[in-house]
């Protein structure tokens, strides 16, 4: 006779990137024991692995993990941890006077992803020429820091003028280093503005300090602020 199957809930969540709703279920056993397996490893790469393999077993509709932008890949592992493990979070904030940490309690459903107003992915670099921006997927995490010009270069998907579109793929790396390198300081600032404002999870968080009793008002921005 077959063992019984435990009954799993299923949640919805609107995808930050196109507004979707799409369906997923909590952690298992099997999920915890990669998640743990990667937080042992503490490498970043394994962490990330193991986040988008959590998404693909957890996720029951067809969407394609490697080209989610990663604002939405850290909304989706948030949600899942969620439902999971608990709404509630505690983490340590340290205060902005005395320093003293404090263990301050996240509720995890009122993080969302923030989407500046006036970002757009469709840059106008000169009255007729411009780039439209794709944003970093999970196969580039961590380049930012290490190498902010390829990731700017993985995430030019067009180059256009008045006249014609160059689709990633129609210029070599070449051509696309001569064009970079061509730009003052001024029209590239353009596409790092692109960077500076694209959607991120932030939430501000109000606490007073239990050594000096100040009120603080920090901004946390990224999956890695809401876990302590």
């Amino acid at each position: 006779m077959a063992l019984p199957k435990l009954n799993v809930p299923v949640y919805e969540a609107i995808l930050p990137s196109t507004e979707k709703v799409i369906k997923f279920r909590p952690f298992l056993v099997k999920e915890e024991k990669l998640l743990l397996t990667a937080i042992e490893d503490g490498s970043e790469s394994s962490m990330m692995l193991s986040i988008k393999k959590i998404i693909e077993n957890c996720v029951q509709d067809d969407i394609d993990v490697d080209k989610l932008p990663l604002f939405d890949i850290e909304f989706l592992f948030l949600k899942l941890r969620s439902k999971s493990v608990g709404e509630k979070s505690n983490i340590g904030l340290s205060c902005q006077e005395c320093e003293s940490v404090n263990q301050i309690e996240i509720d995890m459903e009122e993080i969302k992803v923030d989407k500046p107003t006036g970002h757009t992915r469709k840059i106008l670099l000169e009255d007729n020429i411009g780039v439209m921006m794709s944003y970093p997927v999970i196969s580039t995490s961590g380049i930012v820091e290490k190498d902010g010009m390829k990731i700017i270069k993985d995430c030019i998907s067009m180059i256009f003028t008045g006249e014609e579109t160059h689709e990633k793929g129609s210029f070599t790396e070449t051509e696309l280093d001569e064009f970079l390198e061509s730009m003052d300081t001024v029209v590239f600032g353009k596409i790092n503005q692109f960077f500076e404002t694209m959607p991120k999870l932030r939430h501000t968080v109000n606490f007073k300090c239990v050594s000096c009793e100040k009120e603080n008002s920090l901004l946390l921005e990224g999956i890695e602020s809401f876990f302590g």
